[in-house]
């Protein structure tokens, strides 16, 4: 009748059961904000390269305009040696045409049971060239 009563290691037992769980919701949290948080990185190099390229368009080339993409992600994204920037002027740099800044970053979950373990985030804007 006793060993029916003994309630010691019944927490530990819980602990053991419910602790892969919480890891888990923790880890995908941590994952979700660090999607979101390297989409907005994108999203922000894209607008900044393509302000660059719309106020700069007479000196800007795709060089110029890749370079200041890399610098506006490099806080967040760090070296951003696997991002794809691609640059196209329509129809020249000419006031009046489109610039159409555009890029992509593999990214990878720190989980990866998670659904998103592995996918490319984009990003893309086109402006209109002002001067």
């Amino acid at each position: 009748m006793r060993r029916l009563r003994d309630r010691r290691g019944t927490a530990s037992l819980e602990l053991a059961l419910v602790l892969p769980f919480v890891i888990a919701v923790l880890l995908g949290a941590i994952d979700l904000g660090r999607l979101m948080g390297d989409q907005h990185a994108l999203d922000r190099g894209v607008a900044v390269a393509a302000r660059y390229a719309i106020v700069n368009s007479s000196s800007a080339t795709a060089a110029s305009i890749t370079t200041v993409f890399d610098s506006a992600v490099q806080p967040l994204l760090g070296s951003c040696g696997t991002c794809t920037v691609t640059v196209s002027f329509n129809p020249s740099y000419q006031p009046g045409g489109t610039v159409t800044i555009s890029a992509t970053y593999p990214w990878t979950a720190t989980l990866p049971a998670l659904t998103v373990a592995n996918t490319t985030l984009s990003s893309s804007i086109t402006l209109t060239v002002q001067n």
